[in-house]
């Protein structure tokens, strides 16, 4: 603290973007449980990949070519970023992670913007025991799906 009081430092919270494409999406129960009024803005956005719906009731993203559609939320500070992680089964220093965070370009309707990303880690159970999401629209997806149960 002395340093930003010495005008060392930008004593600004740190912040970032998160690119969300399944539960954080806002309508969906992990919005409202994590992000909802926690965030200033969502942006739509678009990125690469493949994306699988898995059995546990959410999606993962895998490394590929095709459109994964999802939202920018912003503002994201160091303590939201750590409730996401724990949520994502993330953790910096360790092993046996079911997603890894990585930072990626996310394609909005006015450019790129540099966002983190959660990637799963298991593509071998992806590819074996997901269902394929058309389009990348995990939204989508949810929707028709659920609309085909009734």
């Amino acid at each position: 603290m002395a340093a930003c009081k010495s005008g060392l430092c930008n004593c600004k919270p740190h912040t970032e973007r998160i690119f969300v494409y399944g539960t954080l999406m806002k309508g969906f129960r992990n919005y409202r449980r994590y992000l909802e009024g926690r965030i200033n803005r969502i942006i739509p956005g678009k990125t690469y990949g493949l994306l699988y719906h898995l059995p546990e009731g959410y999606p993962a993203l895998l490394p590929g070519n095709e459109t994964v559609v999802g939202e920018i939320m912003e503002p994201v500070d160091k303590k939201l970023l750590k409730l996401l992680d724990r949520l994502e089964g993330y953790d910096e220093l360790g092993e046996g992670n079911l997603y890894d965070r990585v930072k990626r370009k996310i394609l909005t309707e006015n450019g790129e913007l540099e966002c983190w990303i959660y990637v799963y880690t298991d593509e071998r159970y992806a590819r074996e025991k997901g269902i394929p999401v058309p389009d990348g629209d995990w939204r989508k997806f949810i929707t028709e799906r659920r609309r085909n149960s009734k």
